[in-house]
């Protein structure tokens, strides 16, 4: 029964991992993207905590918009991760990931 455990929680890590790593490179990707999508559509840097000359709206539509497509890429990533995984290893993932 141990076996079984052991290789549960390998698998599991594995899972974990695959899923994390994805997200984190799309997430960063984005981010970068974001900030230049910022910078070619207003014609300045995106605001910045405790600048000083940036507005309220500003700041308020740039974190919207980078927490919303962050949030939603990094999403998809771990997603698509998954299901590549799924792919090569033939198996479904843990349950509860």
């Amino acid at each position: 029964m141990r076996i079984k455990t052991e290789t549960l929680n390998s698998r599991k890590t594995t899972w974990l991992l695959v899923g994390a790593g994805a997200a984190m490179v799309a997430g960063r990707l984005v981010e970068r993207g974001l900030e230049k999508g910022w910078r070619a559509a207003r014609n300045e840097d995106p605001p910045e905590l405790g600048r000083r000359g940036d507005s309220w709206p500003a700041a308020l539509a740039w974190t919207a918009i980078s927490a919303a497509t962050v949030a939603a890429v990094e999403l998809a990533a771990r997603r698509g991760a998954h299901v590549g995984l799924r792919q090569l290893s033939g198996k479904r993932p843990p349950a509860h990931l």
